[in-house]
């Protein structure tokens, strides 16, 4: 499998999984529950923090739109793979930065939190690779 095809598929996937967490944050009330329990979060979900979620979850679903488009055409999607790229490295650094608020805020271990950034920025670095890679029009990652 070529790096162009294998950044088209890692873009479908987050196409996907912010599609799902940004129309869930919208159009079910049990969805941001399922969220906070998958990051480990304890959350007193208020109807003002549940109005909040709404609107993040309208940028996930753009984001998801964007990175659907981008997954179509990789190599002519630079703006979106790299708007993507510092989202991930961001989510990973806030992790760390804000730590501590994170977890007086909804409870999520320090060994969680790290865990998370980790995540967070082994998929910025991946999508760099694979971006840079295709567009070198490198065949493969070996």
């Amino acid at each position: 499998m070529n790096t162009k095809t294998l950044l088209s598929y890692f873009l479908w996937g987050a196409c996907a999984f912010h599609v799902i967490v940004g129309l869930g944050l919208n159009v079910s009330p049990a969805f941001p529950q399922v969220m906070a329990d998958a990051y480990g979060a304890t959350v007193n979900f208020t109807p003002a923090f549940l109005y909040i979620v709404k609107p993040v979850g309208a940028f996930m679903l753009a984001i998801g739109v964007m990175a659907g488009f981008a997954a179509r055409d990789p190599l002519g999607s630079k703006p979106v793979v790299y708007g993507l790229v510092v989202l991930f490295v961001m989510r990973g650094l806030q992790r760390i930065v804000f730590q501590e608020e994170i977890a007086n805020a909804v409870g999520i271990a320090a060994s969680r939190n790290v865990s998370n950034a980790v995540f967070f920025v082994l998929l910025a670095v991946v999508l760099a690779v694979l971006y840079s890679r295709a567009k070198k029009g490198e065949s493969t990652l070996t």
